[in-house]
């Protein structure tokens, strides 16, 4: 009786997880991030979709364009690369305090390779003396009226996206799900998480805003923004696996390289320089095809995702989804995608040999 109660505990769990909607925010964290980088002049977030939300921006912050953080911010991005998902991954490390903010204690960090932690003290500390002197918090508190119908709108567009999908995939049931839009963001999405001491993984998706009506208001279309919030929810589940294995690092660093170098061209137009981000970026959107074909969509959408893939230069794409099929058929072998990181390491190894020749 008592094994009876505890499975069926266990499928009314699933039940309500698979039903319960995503609900977005405007989270302050990501606004102040996007803009201090926005007046940093880094172009990813100077995009100018969000036309009248950016006049609101430039005229509030111009008197602080010089403050110290805004200095530190540039010395970042042209002597340490400092960008795209890097910026918003020590966001999401960060919890209020009092007046300002301060970092959220993790038991394995996975800003490691993304920041310097004294540069990440440092920038914290001058995040705070931005966010008191600009008065950042009124600025957001004044536009909470614009923020409160932009997150309705994303959510009633998503409705129906399956978020257990990605707890039976990875085989990770411990973790909290987060959607942030960035309405200043443009068209660029992110998928960062944090792990906080005696909490569960909080995986994000940063949703960038690149539609809008004439009057300022988000246009937030399904078919445009679903198949972006289905992908960066795949980097939380993804990218940790890499950046914290220093054994896994050393088994594909060889064949990355190899793959980075043969197409660089390309991978430089989708904003990805590094080999992490190439092996990174493979899973994830052979992944998003998964994620299509368990949720039924046609041969010819299925096909058309592979296609755009490989345009994008990501050429082993169809084999890749071949093998992610094979790990789905094996989860008594690879309970969690960990667990198959071996066989994937090995599909690249052979993938980098194959474009060598």
């Amino acid at each position: 009786m008592k094994k009876i109660l505890i499975a069926l505990a266990l499928f009314t769990t699933t039940f309500t997880m698979a039903r319960t909607p995503v609900r977005s925010t405007i989270d302050e964290r990501v606004e102040l991030f996007s803009i201090i980088f926005r007046l940093a002049g880094n172009p990813e977030y100077n995009m100018k979709f969000a036309k009248h939300y950016i006049a609101d921006i430039n005229a509030h912050f111009a008197p602080y364009k010089n403050e110290p953080v805004i200095s530190f911010a540039k010395e970042l991005a042209t002597e340490k690369n400092m960008g795209f998902s890097k910026v918003m991954f020590l966001a999401v490390h960060l919890k209020k305090s009092k007046n300002g903010f301060a970092m959220i204690p993790e038991q394995n960090s996975n800003l490691i390779g993304k920041w310097d932690p004294a540069d990440a003290e440092k920038f914290v500390g001058l995040v705070n003396s931005f966010y008191r002197r600009s008065g950042f918090n009124l600025f957001f508190r004044a536009h909470k009226k614009r923020y409160t119908q932009a997150t309705k709108d994303f959510d009633q567009s998503i409705d129906g996206f399956d978020q257990q999908w990605y707890l039976n995939y990875y085989g990770d049931h411990q973790v909290d799900y987060r959607v942030a839009i960035g309405l200043g963001n443009g068209g660029a999405n992110y998928g960062p998480s944090v792990t906080p001491i005696g909490s569960k993984r909080r995986v994000y998706a940063i949703m960038g805003s690149w539609t809008f009506a004439a009057d300022g208001t988000p246009i937030f279309a399904r078919e445009t923004y679903l198949s972006y919030l289905i992908h960066e929810f795949n980097h939380s589940f993804v990218d940790h696996i890499l950046e914290q294995s220093p054994k896994i690092d050393s088994m594909l660093i060889a064949s990355g390289e190899i793959l980075l170098a043969a197409r660089r061209k390309e991978m430089k137009l989708e904003g990805y320089e590094d080999w992490h981000s190439l092996i990174n970026e493979s899973l994830v959107r052979a992944s998003v095809v998964r994620y299509m074909i368990d949720h039924k969509q046609s041969q010819k959408e299925i096909n058309n995702e592979i296609a755009k893939q490989r345009e994008k230069g990501f050429t082993w794409m169809e084999d890749l989804v071949q093998l992610l099929g094979e790990y789905e058929t094996s989860r008594v072998d690879y309970p969690t995608f960990e667990r198959f990181y071996p066989r994937l390491t090995t599909f690249f190894e052979k993938t980098a040999k194959n474009i060598s020749r």
